[in-house]
């Protein structure tokens, strides 16, 4: 495909409302790709150049941009004469605007898609000495190689800003329609065999978290081939998710016998050895590996030449008091420079609670009880007392602290005593319960402290735009955001707080700083919320709010049905953390989890 077809296919999607119409866009799109174009175009729909877990940034900064556009134009003119680019990008607002006015592009119509991907590629690998220049001039090159249009796209792409709106989801719903395209006349049987298809598609997804891939193999191999898409080490997985209940009765009601583990609060971690080489993954599928050195060093001598893909949370560890630190302190390891300093400032500990793959075969389809074993095989088990902790001092790896019971109060004893030592609450899980990647259900539950007070728990909320700071705000630029609850069935993004508390005037500018760059002049069609802010910027951030109770609401439109008047709304919210980098807006809190929450609000208030 020409890259100027492919522009105009994202133009379609730029002017088109409503996930499930950018879905069929998208759809449309991939059926006139070859197998092997159809990566390169997942990618670069959703702003990337290989999946995040590639670590492979294309973001440039706007002096380079700027350069690369006055190079171009230079040679489209013959040298001299060149406009002022900076005023003209601070008029126009937007790069991609800019450069389709510019028209660089006298050369257009002779590049396909797949020629400017490698170029992109390319560019971004560029590095050491004279890179800078290069990179100029491949991107110059490139302007002058595709139409006005397309030069829009590709302005946009380079800074980071293309922000067409496709999400995950979107992207599994298009490749399902590739599948089955036209709806029969039994539009009730379309839907459900719809409905399959997707779940062998995102089932695909979940074992690799490469939808380019996915898609590759599904437009090559068709809906069977998806069968050879297996875990292995260094596709991370995407992380299984629990559901929440209220109490050690409702535990033992919904799994009977089940194991309970501490709930620890740190960096959940995914790590992939291979025999010679580990790799690590963070919640949102991003690699660490080079932050958290002595979790690489470790495993790799545990596992020896052993393969395997393994899961823990790793917690700042207190030396001086044999104790873990709080999340405050422990994601201060999450950093690019000065790595080593702060490992020994605040070595971590990673508790290991599943094993999924193990000497060249997945385990994940294995019972629970049966992966624990084999976890318990590798990593050193500690029966503990209060007094002593589940790694000790001179070792980095251990087995999460875990009891089997089908006794309520005994859950709740151990809830107690866990919390006593600063842990979060507790997770139940079903002992034949398999590891379902990537999805949410009840074989695996959590029971925070939270849930034992008078309100609720904290939850995740994407910010969708923000509202001008009034009174003594005013200097700050800032008084105000809407957050948002992910609906997964739908792909959108539902109102539920307006939130103006919890932070230091600090922190509201350099979330104000963060907000500007997303920043978008109407909502993004994976967006709806009763509220208008000042300015709605595209969903990205994700942070951390509590409040007192939740609400019924007028205006908000989390979990609003179809004839309601009403969705949920947060009461009295505040946000208990800034932006958090170790979760993607598609890992923010569901519409179910809001229900469920409410629930098990109303449950409580019942009872007292």
């Amino acid at each position: 495909m020409k890259f100027d077809l492919f522009s105009e296919y994202l133009s379609h999607m730029e002017g088109t409302s409503g996930r499930l119409e950018l879905a069929k866009q998208l759809s449309s799109l991939l059926s006139e790709l070859t197998p092997s174009e159809t990566p390169p175009a997942l990618y670069m729909v959703q702003g990337q150049l290989l999946p995040p877990f590639a670590g492979e940034p294309m973001g440039m900064a706007s002096r380079l941009l700027l350069k690369a556009m006055d190079r171009a134009l230079e040679k489209n003119e013959g040298g001299g004469g060149s406009p002022d680019l900076t005023a003209l990008l601070a008029e126009a607002g937007d790069p991609g605007i800019l450069a389709e006015r510019l028209g660089m592009g006298r050369e257009h119509g002779r590049l396909n898609l797949s020629e400017v991907y490698e170029s992109l590629l390319q560019i971004s690998r560029q590095s050491g000495s004279g890179s800078q220049e290069e990179k100029i001039s491949r991107l110059a090159s490139l302007f002058r190689a595709v139409s006005p249009l397309s030069s829009r796209y590709l302005a946009r792409f380079v800074m980071g800003r293309l922000r067409l709106g496709v999400g995950d989801s979107t992207i599994v719903d298009a490749l399902a329609r590739t599948v089955l395209r036209t709806p029969p006349e039994d539009e009730k049987g379309w839907k459900a065999e719809m409905k399959s298809v997707r779940q062998k598609v995102e089932g695909a997804y979940n074992l690799c978290s490469d939808l380019g891939r996915v898609g590759e193999v599904l437009r090559r191999d068709g809906l069977e081939g998806l069968g050879s898409i297996r875990p292995s080490v260094g596709y991370p997985i995407r992380m299984a998710l629990c559901e929440r209940l209220g109490s050690g009765a409702e535990i033992i009601e919904k799994l009977g016998r089940a194991a309970v583990e501490s709930k620890y609060d740190g960096f959940r971690c995914q790590i992939h050895c291979d025999g010679s080489h580990v790799r690590i993954f963070s919640r949102n599928l991003e690699e660490t590996t080079g932050m958290f050195p002595e979790l690489a060093r470790e495993a790799r001598r545990i596992l020896g030449h052993r393969s395997a893909i393994f899961e823990g949370e790793a917690l700042g560890y207190d030396g001086e008091n044999d104790s873990y630190h709080p999340f405050q302190v422990t994601i201060t390891r999450k950093r690019k420079h000065n790595i080593l300093e702060k490992s020994e400032e605040i070595p971590l500990k990673c508790l290991v609670f599943d094993v999924l793959f193990l000497d060249g075969e997945p385990v994940m389809d294995r019972p629970f009880s049966e992966r624990r074993r084999l976890l318990e095989g590798i990593f050193p088990v500690h029966r503990r007392t209060l007094s002593e902790r589940e790694v000790p001092p001179d070792q980095v790896f251990g087995a999460s602290r875990l009891i089997e019971t089908d006794d309520p109060h005994t859950i709740d004893l151990f809830f107690d005593e866990v919390v006593e030592e600063g842990f979060e609450g507790i997770i139940a899980k079903r002992l034949d319960g398999v590891y379902t990647a990537g999805s949410r259900n009840f074989n695996w539950i959590k029971l925070k402290r939270s849930y034992k007070g008078a309100l609720s728990d904290t939850v995740d909320l994407v910010l969708i735009g923000y509202y001008r700071g009034k009174g003594l705000r005013t200097r700050l630029g800032i008084g105000a955001v809407l957050g948002a609850v992910f609906d997964p069935v739908k792909g959108e993004y539902l109102s539920v707080a307006r939130i103006g508390s919890g932070l230091t005037e600090e922190k509201w500018k350099e979330l104000r700083e963060m907000l500007d760059d997303l920043r978008v002049p109407d909502p993004p069609s994976v967006v709806r919320s009763g509220l208008v802010p000042d300015f709605w910027v595209f969903p990205k951030i994700v942070v951390t709010v509590l409040a007192d109770e939740l609400t019924r609401s007028p205006v908000h439109l989390a979990g609003r049905e179809e004839g309601e008047e009403e969705g949920y709304a947060l009461r009295f919210p505040r946000m208990v953390s800034g932006p958090r980098a170790d979760k993607g807006p598609e890992e923010a809190t569901t519409v179910d989890e809001i229900r469920r929450l409410f629930d098990l609000q109303r449950q409580r208030s019942l009872r007292e």
